[in-house]
């Protein structure tokens, strides 16, 4: 099988030919190393994209591409403390940092990838495959990177990453060398696990997750991607759960059967019954009070965060859920802001009981929305100045020519990294909401803090539900609550969802 990947055009003659002694490049990148982190990556960045570029031996390639793949190593985790966490969208040192770390991703995989096909290509192989099969490991090692880096700052996945992945893989498939090891690598590293773990973090619908969830995904990968299988004999049931389609001939990612879909070209599946029967098994174990893994934390509330991680993992592997509704085209017009006391104050919050209420109505920043269905939106932000948001963040919106405020959660991002607005999407809580205020039952004297109610949708819909200040009140904790109608007392039943200064819980009145 031949190995065809996007590779740039090789300049020859070059006016300004980059350094590739390696005895002046590694004096240069330790110097380099010295400076400030996104200084450092944006102009080793730029130098191997030189590099790349021009026509130089092999042996020197790979020399170089080892010293840059080294220093890349140790700028990677700086990078990612500015970017990781932050609001979006990004800018200043968060949105440089961004771009740097996935541009020096980038171009390492090209270095890489220009040294995998010439080896290819080679029709004896005087060291056996063992180079061939450590190319290998490193092409897609830095390919993992890239989709890492993309995922950590909500970019999308540069054009040809997927392509060129699946090509690898199925190039290793073919001289059967993707169950190979690297001699001094991770032993279980071999080319289909690093690629497995590419395709199940794709799946994991990684542009929804919250900050910090990532790396937990990846340390849960290296432990138990190994249950997952990928194989070119298609199930008896196309459309069956915990089946993934991979489309090898094709620029994008994985997706699930069971949402359907023609595809012309090879491809491959990857089963993920065992994965999900393990899944279910740690849900067991945690949920009767079982110990989670290191790392993770003792406390119920990081139990809990864990918990619903799991579960989120066992529905996108396993249980994908199929879309309901077709999206929907629009050129109509929002405007939102985002948090709880907002959200309070534009749900008509002027509960007197309420100490230290926000005064003044918040600034709401405009959106255009890009499609939407009766569960949420897609929007893009369109003011000048546009206001930082975060994955799991709360906000109130309102239509344009329509006065009903609708309050929401936004799941997803898609980030432009050009330090403008983004895209994002947000799943509809209510278009009815109503502010309360609300304290500890027998609390006599404690201050009210502010609530938003969700209201009975009735039996095809959902129960009652109040969004609460984060650490507020406890699970089957006794509330006393004022709200319009008057007040009473309920029981916190369920809890629902948390994100970034709220949590999400249903209710009962007791009285």
């Amino acid at each position: 099988m031949a190995l065809a990947l996007s590779l740039p055009r090789i300049d020859q003659r070059p006016t300004n030919p980059p350094e590739t002694r390696p005895a002046r490049v590694v004096p240069w990148l330790n110097e380099m190393l010295k400076r400030d982190p996104i200084e450092a990556a944006a102009t080793i960045g730029d130098a191997l994209a030189a590099v790349n570029r021009v026509a130089i031996s092999g042996s020197r390639r790979l020399e170089l591409a080892e010293k840059y793949y080294d220093a890349a190593l140790t700028l990677w985790p700086t990078l990612e403390h500015h970017f990781a966490k932050a609001s979006h969208p990004l800018s200043g040192n968060a949105l440089e940092a961004a771009k740097a770390s996935l541009i020096l991703a980038a171009e390492l995989a090209t270095a890489y990838k220009h040294l995998l096909a010439h080896e290819a290509d080679k029709r004896i192989l005087l060291t056996g495959n063992r180079l061939l099969v450590a190319l290998m490991h490193r092409c897609l090692q830095c390919t993992a990177r890239v989709l890492i880096n993309s995922y950590l700052s909500y970019a999308p996945v540069p054009p040809r990453t997927w392509h060129d992945a699946h090509a690898i893989y199925l190039f290793a498939r073919s001289r059967k060398l993707h169950q190979s090891t690297v001699a001094g690598d991770n032993a279980e590293a071999t080319p289909e696990r690093i690629y497995v773990q590419a395709l199940l973090l794709a799946l994991a619908n990684p542009y929804g997750f919250l900050p910090g969830q990532l790396s937990l995904v990846l340390h849960y990968l290296q432990e138990y991607s190994h249950w997952a299988k990928l194989t070119d004999v298609a199930p008896v049931h196309r459309l069956a759960k915990a089946v993934a389609i991979v489309p090898a001939g094709h620029d994008f990612p994985p997706f699930s059967a069971n949402k359907g879909g023609n595809m012309d070209g090879s491809k491959l599946f990857l089963l993920t019954f065992d994965l999900a029967f393990q899944i279910q098994e740690q849900l067991r174990g945690l949920d009767s009070g079982g110990r989670a893994p290191a790392g993770i934390g003792t406390s119920a509330a990081a139990i809990g965060e864990y918990t619903n991680l799991l579960r989120r993992l066992l529905r996108q592997w396993a249980i994908p859920p199929a879309r309901q509704f077709n999206r929907v085209p629009s050129r109509a017009r929002v405007v939102m802001c985002a948090g709880l006391a907002a959200v309070w104050q534009y749900s008509r919050g002027t509960h007197a009981d309420v100490t230290k209420a926000p005064s003044g109505l918040p600034p709401m920043h405009s959106c255009q929305v890009v499609n939407h269905t009766p569960a949420g939106y897609a929007l893009r932000q369109i003011d000048a100045s546009n206001a930082s948001l975060r994955i799991g963040d709360l906000i109130a919106l309102r239509v344009e020519g329509r006065s009903a405020l609708q309050v929401a959660v936004i799941r997803w991002f898609r980030n432009t990294l050009r330090g403008s607005g983004l895209e994002f999407g947000c799943e509809l809580l209510t278009d009815t909401p109503e502010a309360g205020a609300a304290h500890a039952e027998g609390a006599d004297g404690a201050p009210y803090v502010h609530v938003v109610l969700l209201p009975d949708e009735g039996e095809d819909g959902s129960p009652p539900m109040a969004l609460v200040p984060a650490g507020a009140f406890q699970l089957e904790q006794a509330v006393t609550l004022r709200k319009a109608s008057g007040t009473g007392t309920v029981v916190l039943t369920k809890f629902v969802d948390q994100g970034p200064g709220f949590e999400l819980f249903e209710f009962i009145a007791v009285s």
